[in-house]
């Protein structure tokens, strides 16, 4: 899978080198070399998106971690639900009780 985005990436700059050429030296205008030049855009961005991602062995494919349930998951001392103060600290308008 990684060969075929390698592929469509390559593909991809030789079509922008080929569009960039036909627009910049011979003078294309209209709909159709602009589309040509930003869905080439799109495939090397979509490609190199892809291979940006680090590989994944057959073990990670076949056998994914199960998430995290969602209810209750506090992180880094915040509530889900209360998202504006940490539960270690206290509020500002209560006084600590003596």
């Amino acid at each position: 899978m990684r060969g075929l985005a390698t592929a469509i990436m390559l593909t991809g700059v030789l079509w922008e080198a080929y569009w960039t050429t036909r627009i910049a030296f011979w003078q294309a205008q209209g709909t159709l070399p602009l589309l040509a030049f930003v869905g080439g855009l799109l495939a090397i961005a979509g490609s190199t998106a892809y291979l940006s991602q680090p590989a994944r062995s057959p073990e990670q494919v076949s056998d994914p971690e199960p998430p995290e349930p969602l209810l209750h998951q506090r992180r880094n001392g915040h509530s889900p639900y209360n998202r504006t103060w940490p539960a270690t600290r206290t509020r500002p308008w209560r006084r600590p009780v003596r």
